[in-house]
């Protein structure tokens, strides 16, 4: 009573959460907190509606209708960096999500229970490897669908990538480019995050999010020397993927960026 009274505040209108309906010290608290809320000006009013209740919808599915788990690891890119260096020198113009996408497409070849999504009582596993790429649009998130990316040359699917990002942020996708995803790529990095817990894109099995390439000192063997490091942070779904084959999973995803000549292989 002395708290709302000295804030100016009818006590008597506040709702009780105490024995018997009692007003107690954080009732008080929470209507004076929202009673300030309602005196802030409002910048904008934003509807919930097409594409962002979409996205809305999805995320909330994606949070309270999966067992998802989240597995990190460090790896050292300095290969990757170098490699993207010598195409551009090349002419070969790509993106580091470019080399990630490739880098996936032999990774899912290699373990392709993660290359599944959830169909009622049952996991599906697919055959083809068709790959969503987050993109940011003033419209909101929309993550078109890279297909067949196993069977696609670097250059090819640098060229795909770009065309469908582009299309993407014009608002000019189609529905047939943003369905049909067995596994998602979202990449941070630019915004200077490191690390992150990316949600599953629903019905898909597991997303894989990417932090930035960031410089910084690393241990080769009894040596530390200035080395490119990268977060990789895979979400998965554990009513259909277990950790030790995500993990499996990821460790090859690592293998691949530490040592990209094997994708030669």
């Amino acid at each position: 009573r002395r708290i709302a009274t000295a804030a100016g505040l009818d006590w008597s209108q506040v709702a009780g959460s105490g024995p018997g309906g009692r007003v107690m010290r954080q009732d008080v608290e929470h209507a004076l907190d929202a009673a300030e809320l309602a005196e802030q000006e409002v910048a904008e009013t934003i509807p919930v509606q097409s594409i962002r209740a979409v996205i809305a919808e999805r995320m909330l599915q994606s949070t309270v209708s999966t067992a998802r788990v989240t597995l990190t690891a460090e790896a050292d890119a300095t290969a990757l960096v170098e490699l993207r260096a010598e195409l551009h020198e090349d002419g070969v113009a790509v993106s580091y999500n470019d080399l990630l996408l490739y880098i996936l497409g032999r990774a899912l070849r290699d373990h392709p229970r993660v290359n599944a999504s959830m169909a009622g009582d049952t996991i599906k596993v697919w055959q083809r490897i068709h790959v969503g790429l987050a993109v940011d649009t003033d419209r909101g998130l929309l993550v078109p669908v890279v297909r067949d990316v196993d069977r696609m040359g670097l250059a090819e699917l640098a060229q795909e990538t770009r065309s469908l990002a582009q299309r993407a942020q014009a608002g000019q996708s189609t529905p047939e480019e943003l369905r049909g995803g067995t596994f998602t790529l979202t990449n941070l990095g630019m915004y200077g995050i490191d690390a992150f817990t990316p949600l599953i894109n629903m019905p898909e099995s597991a997303i894989l999010g990417v932090g930035r390439i960031k410089k910084q000192p690393a241990v080769v063997g009894d040596q530390v020397v200035a080395r490119h490091m990268v977060w990789l942070s895979l979400s998965f779904d554990h009513r259909l993927v277990d950790g030790a084959p995500a993990a499996r999973f990821l460790q090859r995803v690592v293998q691949l960026v530490e040592r990209p000549h094997l994708m030669m292989a």
